[in-house]
Formats: structure tokens, C-alpha cells, sequence
């Protein structure tokens, strides 16, 4: 047989085409379609338990769920930001599993009373991290992403009415391994692989944190656990929609930059390894995953100029979407937002909606 032909006379497929073919050749177990009623409430908790699975949630409770033991080790009164209004900060540190203490900055409106609604943001790659997402930016370019890119997604928060809840994302910031990236590695990198020797993903864990973040908004009277808006940028975004699709506690999910479809995406350009969780696609595709939130409100947020996450797939990803939510009596829920520009965070897209649509349904 001649090199170049498979015994189907097709070609190699190896290593052109081998992705298009993994799509076209592999169903996805959960894809929606066409449930309404019974059935979509049903397909929504078959879909939602195997989900849990792959992310490896269920294995991370299998090996025990400690006390929170939230611990606040600073507050600040009276903290400024950029535009001279004022907040009070406090950090905590929250056991979220065995032998690790999630670092979490919460930010309090002095204008309002509590219960607070609560606003949990989650930030993703780049310099900064949890101190862009708060405005505490301390560098020039952690500067440029709050005055140029929005990143300032708690201070956003906080500045509309809401406690504010910033975790450090798992990987990133002060959760990064300095020993890893000295050597040329980023963090993400070994803290995935090493998960799925277990039976875990990094995607999970970070999943795991916000269920834990919920866990604390249920404890303290100060917050409004009926009204919990979830929203996070790119590798944040990720986190949102996955932990908004496995917790109904999120009442509202604000997806930024990262609502695609995984072909035209993850499975098509270059990305971090945290994204790529084994099995998801056998479940379903992006919109599927999305059709989760149905009928709790649901925006994605993404910019016509963001190479990362085509702008096209988004389209595409959310015209299926909206047949889901309509099939929950939900059309009005959901919602896309082309931001003019690149891969950055859209006040405008986010916190409209969330006060329009999402804090009525709340």
C-alpha cells in the first residue's frame, strides 16, 4: 500500500485533518436535542453530574471537604480607586481543600447597607491578577490593563452596589510556582498534568474554589446568597461558565472573553494547557455546556477583534444557545455582547445586563 493512502484509500489523516476528524467522528453524549419540559430539566442533571465528573469535582470531595476556617488577615477602611470613590477591602484566607488556603479579597461598598448582593469575579492570565481585578495595579502595564482594558472587574462591582468576592485564580498570581516558571514552565502547565494523574483538572479545582466561595457567601449574613452574580475574564470566563453550569447558586454568569465554540477555539489555536479538560468535548460543545445556566441569566462577552476566541464561533456557539434557552421559556435571558476591540474585559457589556435582565430575575 502506498504511504500516503490509509486502507480507506482517504489519506493520512495524521497529523492534517486529525482534529476535524476527532469533531466529526465522536459524538457528544450530551448535546442538546430539541428537550423541553420534563426532558430538558432532565437532560440539564444527567448533563450536570457527568459534567461534575470530568472536571473531577467528585473526586476532590471523595477525598474530604474540610471546615472553611475563613481567616481575615487584613482590612483597610476607606480604600480609593481610580475614579475617587472609596471602598473598604479585607483579606481572607478560606481552606478550600486539605493543606490549601484559597487568597481572597473581598471589597464592602461604604453607600449600602448589608446583605450585599454579591458580585464574585474571576480573573484570568497576564500580570496583575487578583491585584488588577481589586484596582490595586502596580506596575505600568497592570495600569494600562485597568485604564485600557477594563480589568477592574471587583472595583466595577463594588462601585454598583455589590460585596465584591476576588479569589486568586489557581496557577496565577501569588498560586503561581516560582520554581516552575524560572524553569520555563508555566504553573498551569505542571498543575494540570499532575491533576489528571488523579483523575482531576486544573479547570476543576478552580471550579472547586468557587463552590467553596459560595459556601462562604452562605455563612456570613452580611451577603445575599439569593442574589450572586459569577463573572470572570478569559481563563476567569472559563471558570464562570463551568462553575455556573455546575452550581445553581450562581444566580447570574457574566462570561468574558472566552464564550466560543472548542473547535473554533481551544481545538484550533494555541492555548494554555489549563483549558483543556480530557473527556469535555465527549459531553458536549461550548453552547451545550452554557445551556447549563438555562433559565438563571446568562452574557456572554466577547470582542470582534479577539484572535483567540473568533469572534465568528461565538456567533455561531450562541445561535445554538438561544434555541436552548428557548426551549427553557428563557429567550429574554441570554444574551451576546460584541465588544469593539480585542481580548479584554467590556464594562459595558456586563454590568448593564447583570443590573437589567439578571438582578430582575433574581
Amino acid at each position: 500500500m502506498d504511504e500516503s493512502e490509509d486502507e480507506d484509500g482517504d489519506g493520512h489523516l495524521y497529523p492534517e485533518g486529525w482534529t476535524e476528524r476527532l469533531f466529526r467522528d465522536h459524538e457528544r453524549r450530551h448535546a442538546y436535542d430539541g428537550e423541553t419540559g420534563d426532558a430538558f430539566r432532565a437532560w440539564q442533571s444527567e448533563f450536570r453530574a457527568d459534567l461534575r465528573s470530568v472536571l473531577g469535582l467528585p473526586t476532590i470531595e471523595a477525598a474530604g471537604v474540610p471546615p472553611l476556617s475563613p481567616e481575615r488577615v487584613e482590612r483597610v477602611d476607606g480604600e480609593s480607586h481610580a475614579d475617587g470613590g472609596t471602598h473598604r477591602r479585607e483579606e481572607w484566607r478560606l481552606r478550600t481543600e486539605s493543606n490549601f488556603r484559597l487568597p481572597v479579597s473581598v471589597l464592602l461598598p461604604h453607600d449600602s447597607d448589608p446583605p450585599y448582593p454579591v458580585a464574585i469575579t474571576l480573573h484570568g492570565h497576564g500580570e496583575g491578577g487578583r491585584a488588577v481585578a481589586t484596582g490595586r495595579p502596580g506596575t505600568a502595564e497592570q495600569r494600562r490593563q485597568v485604564r485600557e482594558e477594563e480589568r477592574d472587574m471587583a472595583v466595577q462591582a463594588v462601585e454598583r452596589g455589590y460585596a465584591a468576592i476576588a479569589p486568586t485564580t489557581r496557577g496565577l498570581g501569588d498560586l503561581a510556582n516560582r520554581e516552575d516558571e524560572e524553569l520555563g514552565y508555566r504553573t498551569c502547565h505542571t498543575l494540570q498534568l499532575h491533576a489528571q494523574l488523579f483523575g482531576r483538572s486544573l479547570a476543576g479545582d478552580r471550579v472547586w474554589d468557587v463552590t467553596r466561595l459560595l459556601d462562604f457567601v452562605e455563612s456570613r449574613d452580611r451577603f445575599d446568597e439569593d442574589r450572586v452574580v459569577l463573572t470572570g475574564h478569559s481563563g476567569g470566563g472559563a471558570t464562570a461558565l463551568f462553575a455556573a453550569a455546575v452550581d445553581e447558586r450562581v444566580d447570574a454568569a457574566a462570561v468574558s472573553s472566552y464564550f466560543c465554540s472548542f473547535e473554533a477555539s481551544i481545538a484550533s489555536i494555541d492555548h494554555c494547557e489549563c483549558n483543556y479538560v480530557p473527556g469535555l468535548v465527549g459531553l458536549g460543545e461550548q453552547w451545550d455546556i452554557a445551556g447549563l445556566v438555562a433559565p438563571r441569566p446568562f452574557v456572554a462577552v466577547n470582542g470582534v477583534d479577539d484572535h483567540i476566541f473568533p469572534i465568528e464561533g461565538a456567533r455561531r456557539a450562541f445561535d445554538r444557545l438561544e434555541s436552548i434557552y428557548g426551549a427553557a421559556d428563557a429567550s429574554d435571558r441570554c444574551a451576546l455582547y460584541e465588544g469593539q476591540g480585542g481580548h479584554r474585559y467590556y464594562v459595558e457589556g456586563v454590568w448593564p445586563f447583570v443590573e437589567g435582565v439578571g438582578r430582575d430575575a433574581g
